[in-house]
């Protein structure tokens, strides 16, 4: 996540989301309005939950299986330091100044996840076994990041417990009924390009937001949309507050209940609604785009995120 969860090295990044093949930009495609077929998925593997984050099993050319999770908040995949050694992975591109010592930009030629086959996945390698003993980090081997599927659909299933991936697509897919269009926005003024749907809602209100799958709550609302968002004093003011351990290193959040939280009409989430808002240790996307959504409101729900047309769906079933 590096909208909020921002879960790894925000900061570092930031400083290298130029090595994503994935260009940003304040406006994408609109949504398709013809369609080649219904969506159809090269392979469908089970998804697993390491410490409440969705993952899958992979193998890094004909190593032995690993866990990654699903980043859909972060440009570029990671990799640990030592995971990436030891499949020979070697440094591609210097790193940028500034950069803490001890980790490297890489590119994985091959990662096998059921029987398909994500190329030439830009990566940052960094040691995780002290992030993930200090809980600021699921245990898994790395995170597979938006760009590992260039021009594939990607779907989370968080009902039958499946990741269904496509193989590269050159024609439009058919999106479902309640779906719109994503943007790749920056997350600040110079951070790395993440992606960002319209079609949320709040209290009835229309939300831009990033989708996030490694931010565990339901809605984060910026301190620049609050009040375009009519959220009032008292939810702002909550005394209330939740810790995040896998965003920005760690960091609470404030929370309050909504009347609804929506995309498209249809409600969100499997608990009564909550929205969250930041305290200062939350990076703030400089009022670029309105929310961050995860995973709170993804449960119950199949996502599917379409990354050659640029859309993004959420159905009940």
């Amino acid at each position: 996540m590096s909208a909020t969860h921002l879960s790894l090295c925000t900061s570092v990044l930031g400083l290298i989301f130029a090595a994503s093949s994935f260009t940003a930009h304040a406006q994408s495609a609109p949504a398709p309005k013809t369609v080649a077929a219904l969506p159809t998925f090269a392979t469908e593997v089970p998804l697993l939950d390491c410490n409440g984050i969705p993952c899958v099993e992979v193998r890094i050319g004909e190593g032995k299986p690993l866990r990654m999770g699903i980043d859909s908040g972060d440009v570029d995949s990671v990799l640990d330091k030592d995971v990436a050694e030891s499949a020979g992975l070697k440094e591609t591109k210097p790193m940028p100044a500034g950069a803490p010592a001890g980790m490297f930009m890489t590119e994985i030629p091959a990662i096998r996840v059921g029987t398909v086959t994500l190329r030439n996945v830009p990566t940052l390698a960094i040691s995780l076994a002290q992030m993930v003993a200090q809980k600021q980090m699921p245990d898994v081997s790395g995170t597979l990041a938006y760009t590992a599927f260039k021009d594939r659909l990607l779907q989370i299933d968080f009902v039958n417990h499946k990741v269904g991936i496509s193989e590269p697509l050159s024609a439009p897919s058919q999106c479902g009924d309640k779906c719109d269009k994503f943007s790749l926005i920056t997350f600040g003024k110079k951070g790395p390009p993440i992606v960002v749907a319209e079609g949320f809602e709040i209290n009835g209100k229309p939300v831009t937001a990033q989708i996030d799958t490694m931010y565990t709550g339901t809605m984060l609302i910026y301190t620049a949309s609050i009040d375009k968002l009519k959220l009032t004093d008292a939810d702002v003011n909550s005394q209330k507050s939740e810790n995040f351990p896998f965003t920005d290193g760690g960091v609470e959040m404030k929370s309050a209940p909504a009347d609804k939280e929506s995309f498209h009409g249809v409600t969100l989430g499997v608990s009564a609604p909550i929205v969250y808002f930041p305290t200062p240790d939350v990076h703030e996307p400089d009022g670029l785009f309105d929310a961050t959504v995860g995973l709170g409101l993804f449960y119950g729900m199949v996502l599917m995120l379409d990354f050659h047309s640029n859309t993004f769906s959420l159905s009940k079933p």
